[in-house]
């Protein structure tokens, strides 16, 4: 075996990056089976609604209302794609990107509400 010192600048920075590389595999590894990732995209969303109360006739306008909300924001997405100016797609699928995964979240973070409302009801 070769001594560090006998390596290219190239050789050890391969190695760092391969070094690095399997610690983060392996942190996500751990997270995704120790449950921490569910446990994030809950605390998201408590953040998402802080300490509002639990009520049904609010969760049903907050389901309305982040569909509306979504339908506006690819609207305004469209309108700047249909543009004589627009030549890049790029802009228009990152933002299509971004509005699809907060609504996601969203719709996730209202889901929890909704089970939390019925569970209380129980």
């Amino acid at each position: 075996m070769r001594k560090l010192e006998d390596l290219s600048i190239g050789h050890r920075t391969a190695i760092t990056f391969l070094i690095v590389l399997a610690i983060l595999l392996a942190l996500a590894l751990f997270g995704y089976l120790t449950g921490a990732w569910d446990q994030a995209d809950a605390q998201q969303g408590e953040q998402l609604y802080g300490d509002a109360p639990l009520d049904a006739v609010l969760i049903r306008l907050d389901k309305r209302a982040l569909d509306t909300a979504y339908e506006q924001r690819i609207i305004k997405l469209w309108e700047v794609w249909i543009s004589p100016t627009t030549r890049d797609a790029a802009a228009f699928t990152n933002g299509l990107k971004i509005a699809r995964q907060r609504y996601s979240e969203a719709a996730a973070a209202i889901a929890r509400r909704e089970r939390q409302l019925l569970d209380q009801t129980k």
